[in-house]
């Protein structure tokens, strides 16, 4: 895998100290855009593993109007607990932003209506960034 972008993102929990810092990458065997989560800035385990922005758009697409970060979870071959809210932090990034907060709460979540072309943005991104 080709690292092409690293980026920070807060937490969601408001009371979680430091960020989580995310990779953004190119599969060059396959020509797949990818993300995986590199760092915690603060306390708390994770996986490392890249997880193809496809898949990530796909089981998006499928989800409710609003959701829980649990539903990542597939996502993941590890099976760290902080996955799930880690990664929900890292699509909420401004970078990313694939998802918001739901009104109903900060730890729910929402896809933005713009779903498809928002993906599509982030790949477009990703292919023209040069490899860190």
């Amino acid at each position: 895998f080709s690292t092409v972008y690293r980026g920070e993102a807060e937490k969601i929990n408001p009371h979680a100290r430091g960020n989580i810092v995310f990779e953004l990458g190119i599969n060059p065997a396959t020509d797949t855009t990818v993300l995986r989560l590199a760092s915690n800035q603060g306390c708390g385990l994770f996986s490392s593993e890249w997880i193809e922005i496809s898949a990530i758009e796909s089981l998006l697409s499928g989800l409710p109007e609003s959701f829980s970060s649990r539903e990542f979870a597939p996502l993941f071959s590890h099976k760290s607990r902080n996955n799930p809210g880690f990664l929900a932090a890292v699509l909420r990034s401004p970078e990313v932003c694939l998802i918001e907060a739901s009104p109903d709460t900060v730890f729910m979540h929402q896809c933005f209506p713009d779903l498809k072309h928002r993906a599509d943005q982030l790949n477009i991104f990703i292919k023209k960034c040069p490899v860190v």
